[in-house]
């Protein structure tokens, strides 16, 4: 062997001693394996060395996932992701029933009481001209009783007129009657009143012992009694006897029967929709007068 040659074999062995130990002795290994080496050489004359080290990256463990799965979500879906309903389906609403509401439709003979009618008194004097809700003075004058069935009306002043309005319905269009007997005054009269509105007024057939009736639009924000029409019945019981009186109140119309005989048919647009109710009055003559019954029926 050459010098040349035995110099060159002395260095590589070198390098490789020196090599061999900076990789035993560094702290900061990802891996205790040693490196791999892979010499390549040449020719005798000039031997190369290549040395391939594999990198931490290389050599790491694969990635493990040490988490559990993440739950599935249990909010509902939004409105977007929610599944379309059929075609024309739709949802019925909910109701929820009143029960203190009264029946909507009746006859009514009083044999539950009077608790669903509210009730005031009109004087209906030049000098007073008003309404009132609460008066001693006045209920010492006019005494109402319920009798096996029966209101008993007993007027003894001269221009009062006593209200009974039904409290649980709003109507727009229906038909009211009543049953009065009449027990002997000649100046007693009765009333039926449709479309009352306490802030605006309402309409009212007002019919007297003979017979002879008259309809109103009582404006009540001017306190105005607007006179519509009048008229006489084709039947009638005269004296201490029974009669019927019926107003029906269908859109702009206000039909006027006695005893179920149809008398005429006047129009209005002042009021759309109120309650119902009856009136006794006593305009020239104390007044003495029963309702057997009330009834509010579908025009």
């Amino acid at each position: 062997m050459n010098k040349k040659a035995f110099i060159s074999l002395m260095m590589i062995a070198l390098a490789l001693t020196l090599l061999v130990s900076a990789c035993g002795n560094s702290k900061g290994a990802a891996t205790t394996e040693p490196p791999q080496v892979i010499i390549i050489t040449a020719t005798p004359e000039s031997p190369q060395v290549i040395i391939i080290t594999a990198t931490s990256e290389e050599m790491a463990p694969p990635i493990v996932a040490t988490e559990p799965p993440a739950a599935p979500p249990t909010e509902p879906p939004d409105a977007a992701t929610r599944p379309t309903p059929p075609f024309g389906y739709e949802p019925t609403p909910f109701i929820a029933e009143d029960s203190a509401q009264g029946e909507r439709y009746f006859l009514d003979e009083f044999d539950n009481g009077l608790d669903q009618y509210d009730h005031f008194i009109y004087d209906i004097t030049v000098k007073v001209n008003k309404i009132f809700k609460e008066n001693e003075e006045l209920e010492k004058k006019i005494k109402v009783e319920l009798e096996d069935g029966t209101i008993e009306f007993n007027i003894e002043r001269y221009y009062l007129n006593y209200y009974m309005i039904y409290r649980p319905q709003v109507y727009e269009d229906v038909k009211i009657s009543v049953e009065v007997e009449n027990l002997g005054f000649p100046a007693s009269q009765a009333a039926l009143v449709c479309r009352y509105d306490e802030e605006l007024g309402w309409y009212e057939l007002i019919v007297s012992n003979t017979g002879r009736w008259r309809l109103y639009y009582f404006d009540k924000p001017l306190v105005k009694w607007n006179f519509l029409s009048d008229g006489g019945a084709e039947k009638f019981h005269y004296g201490k006897d029974t009669n019927k009186y019926t107003l029906e109140c269908k859109g702009k119309e206000l039909s006027v029967y006695i005893n179920d005989v149809f008398s005429q048919t006047v129009t209005n647009k002042n009021l759309k929709k109120g309650k119902v109710g009856f009136s006794i009055q006593a305009p020239k003559s104390w007044t003495t007068m029963n309702v057997p019954w009330f009834e509010v029926s579908e025009p």
